[in-house]
């Protein structure tokens, strides 16, 4: 059996919670704006964490000073703290949410903690994590949530959340916040 296929058969009876809070996302403006209207729920389809490329996907974070130690991270602190900012925060409600703090969850994919924290960039294959991503992906689950090694890094707990597009189904929804009622952009 193929580890994507040994995954999709364990989404079926690993344990799922709902996740039903504000989550925030730091990026780089000029990207966020040069194309006019800014796209909040953007899927560049490149590989990351919990994705291989081609995958519809966003990563959020649940508290504004992960986000900043995310994009920190990933824009280098020399470089990246000194261009302008856009932050912005997303409304979710999803119902099925793989939570990788969970040991049952782990367990139900057979993570080790080192799996969690694998050098994906350095790959020559896709992760187990982004398999698993990959998996999730094809509409069973909506989201991951899973530990930030950037806010471990820097000596504090916080997580991640990666939501998959195909599978943000009504009457789950992510919803870009603004200055009205009306959200910026949404899922689905």
């Amino acid at each position: 059996m193929t580890e994507l296929k040994a995954l999709e058969l364990a989404l079926l009876t690993a344990p799922v919670r709902s996740l039903k809070v504000t989550l925030v996302r730091c990026v780089a403006l000029q990207p966020l704006t040069s194309r006019g209207t800014p796209d909040y729920l953007f899927t560049s389809g490149r590989a990351n964490r919990y994705n291989p490329a081609g995958v519809r996907c966003v990563y959020f974070s649940e508290d504004e000073a992960t986000a900043r130690l995310e994009y920190a991270r990933r824009f280098g602190n020399d470089r990246g703290l000194w261009q302008p900012l856009g932050t912005y925060f997303a409304e979710v409600n999803l119902t099925k949410v793989l939570d990788l703090d969970d040991a049952k969850t782990r367990a139900a994919f057979k993570l080790r903690p080192k799996d969690l924290a694998v050098a994906w960039q350095l790959a020559r294959r896709p992760t187990r994590t982004q398999m698993l991503g990959l998996a999730a992906s094809r509409g069973s689950v909506a989201a991951i949530r899973f530990p930030s090694d950037a806010a471990r890094a820097n000596g504090l707990r916080g997580f991640n959340v990666v939501i998959f597009h195909d599978g943000v189904r009504a009457p789950d929804h992510v919803r870009i916040l603004g200055l009205t009622k009306k959200p910026l952009k949404q899922w689905p």
